[in-house]
């Protein structure tokens, strides 16, 4: 089949939806479809990247887009739209004219808390107007009341487990913004410092608005950290850290194919659920919603380190099972199911 993936964003963009659309549309590729990638970009144009063919359209309003759009969308045998935006910017006037072609969905995230009720409205109209969905994470069924043939946590691919740093440090994997809770991480790290007399160096992968504010503060409370900017593959920092400070489910994947622990914080009800839907999340990592309580947990992790083999073990084999081809395995299913194959 010739299958056209709509994303807001693509690769060299570094993000958990710019990994999956890439990932699964590779492993797609591999299956024997005929890949297309469409985007908008500032600096548009048409590039080949492996198997993938990739047109990044300028960025426009919606009506000019979907006039670009048209020639893709009539080459495509499906296409799958990622995120309601993809669905409404590129896609929206196929409904009424053509060329129509089947078309599919993926959501991915939440875009803010509490969810405005227009994004409500917006994932709606767009669900009851493709064939089928996919849905990353239980918590959209619940909050969204989406509904899915099936639903996903993304996908990690299979890595070295390299062997634990004799001294103890944690990687924060992440966009520096509030829904990442870097401060929170940063809160904890200061009451482990000053009320429990224990320190733990850290290493932050990210940009993002609150860097600035987040050096600021660690600096203040003297904390060992260094900041460094987002990298493609975190692997390389991962060795050096036996702790993961992570929220993402991609960037959790990948710290438990690690063999790492993780310790994830939520905010508000709907990161709760995001987390504890999670799965075996109660099982693989150390999830918290004050930062008094990470800093407990972590001095207890600092004083009894060994304990949490069974853990480190348990992540690390649901990640090698949890590849991208399972993901793409979802995909196949669902256009099968609708009769396209």
């Amino acid at each position: 089949m010739r299958i056209l993936m709509i994303t807001p964003s693509f690769h060299p963009v570094i993000g958990g939806v710019e990994t999956h659309v890439r990932r699964v549309s590779e492993c797609l590729a591999a299956r024997g479809h005929q890949i297309t990638v469409l985007t908008h970009s500032d600096e548009p144009g048409d590039a080949e990247l492996g198997p993938l063919t990739i047109h990044r359209l300028p960025r426009t309003n919606w009506w000019r887009a979907w006039q670009a759009s048209r020639p893709h969308i009539a080459a495509a045998d499906i296409v799958h739209c990622h995120d309601a935006y993809s669905f409404l910017h590129f896609y929206l006037p196929s409904c009424y004219l053509g060329p129509r072609r089947p078309v599919f969905a993926t959501f991915h995230g939440y875009e803010s808390y509490p969810i405005r009720s227009e994004a409500l409205r917006w994932r709606a109209f767009v669900r009851r107007r493709v064939k089928d969905a996919l849905c990353m994470g239980e918590f959209i069924c619940r909050w969204y009341g989406t509904k899915c043939a099936a639903v996903s946590y993304g996908g990690v691919d299979p890595g070295e487990r390299p062997p634990l740093p004799q001294r103890p440090g944690a990687l924060f994997i992440g966009r520096l913004a509030e829904d990442t809770s870097i401060m929170f991480y940063l809160h904890a790290l200061a009451l482990l410092k000053s009320d429990r007399g224990r320190t733990l160096p850290l290493t932050v992968l990210g940009d993002g608005p609150m860097r600035q504010p987040a050096e600021m503060y660690a600096k203040a409370q003297r904390l060992d950290t260094r900041f460094l900017s987002a990298v493609p593959n975190p692997d390389e920092y991962l060795a050096l850290a036996d702790v993961a400070f992570v929220s993402g489910y991609l960037s959790i994947w990948q710290a438990l194919a690690a063999r790492r622990l993780v310790f994830a914080v939520y905010e508000n009800e709907l990161k709760r659920d995001y987390l504890t839907c999670f799965p075996e999340a109660d099982k693989v990592m150390m999830i918290s919603g004050e930062a008094d309580e990470l800093a407990d947990q972590l001095l207890y992790y600092l004083d009894n380190r060994d304990m949490y083999d069974d853990k480190r073990d348990l992540g690390a084999r649901l990640a090698a099972e949890n590849t991208w081809d399972r993901v793409a395995d979802l995909y196949r299913s669902m256009y099968s199911a609708r009769g396209y194959t």
